[in-house]
């Protein structure tokens, strides 16, 4: 996945840009919001670069000694990026291809908009969801920041949240992003934040309800929709991302994780074979 010349300009603008073998990077230490953990995400690296064995080894070396003191390493790539032990995948971001395939059964659940009075239960649920997906990854959830978090999304702008009814009670939701744009590929998309439903409700059919609506939303504006699946430490996350694949969604990009001391005890080992 190659990044826009846009983002490449704006990233060299603000002197982010860093040339490693002649190819661009783009890399920059965050620090995450829930656990406090230093992180050195890279939201950009030449796919030759992490393709090629040897250029993928060159670039991290380069990047562990520019940036002493982080704990982990993140890095966007696309598609057809596989790489290798110790790196394990964070998040997949998939695109719905064929919204056939998210359609709802005639008779399913309602489904209807969320209103202001519904804002209690969305954080509640928003708040689950984050908590959950940090769980499923081995990171402390600080509530404070999660609270936020849960916050953000619901303040922002184009949110827009659905409900899925039993009778007379909403029993989970979909949120979505209504319009955001991919900065790396400057592609324009709506961006399925969350769905929940809750244990004891028909999970597969509100599911299939409130993504069949979605589906519809993303319809109506032209534009393509975009989720994501978090991978956990049991593997789970590859299971669902198959499972999505199965209806119709496809992957478009991911992101991938280390250690930072075990990538670099990986690499003293490649150096000394």
């Amino acid at each position: 996945m190659y990044a826009a010349e846009s983002y490449l300009k704006s990233a060299q603008d603000a002197d982010l840009v860093r040339l490693v073998s002649g190819l661009p990077c783009v890399a920059g230490v965050s620090t995450d919001p829930l656990s406090g953990e230093r992180r050195l995400l890279v939201e950009y690296a030449d796919p030759a670069m992490l393709t090629d064995p040897e250029a993928a080894r060159t670039l991290w070396r380069t990047l562990l000694a520019d940036h002493e003191g982080v704990s982990a390493l993140v890095v966007r790539a696309g598609a057809d990026v596989l790489l290798p032990a110790p790196w394990h995948r964070h998040l997949t971001y998939v695109r719905l291809v064929d919204d056939a395939a998210a359609a709802g059964a005639p008779e399913g659940p309602r489904v209807t908009a969320a209103r202001d009075e519904h804002r209690p239960l969305l954080h509640d649920w928003l708040v689950r969801a984050i908590v959950h997906a940090a769980r499923e990854q081995g990171r402390p959830a600080d509530p404070a920041a999660t609270a936020a978090e849960a916050d953000a999304l619901l303040d922002t702008p184009s949110r827009r949240s659905l409900l899925v009814w039993e009778g007379d009670a909403p029993v989970g939701h979909a949120t979505v992003i209504g319009e955001t744009r991919d900065e790396i590929t400057d592609e324009a998309h709506m961006e399925l934040v969350d769905v929940l439903v809750e244990p004891g409700a028909d999970g597969p059919a509100g599911r299939r309800a409130l993504v069949a609506a979605v589906a519809g939303l993303a319809r109506t504006a032209r534009l393509p929709l975009t989720g994501h699946v978090v991978h956990g430490l049991d593997g789970g996350g590859d299971r669902v991302t198959a499972a999505l694949c199965a209806r119709g969604w496809q992957v478009h990009h991911r992101y991938w994780t280390t250690d930072a001391q075990e990538l670099a005890a990986t690499l003293k080992g490649a150096r000394r074979a």
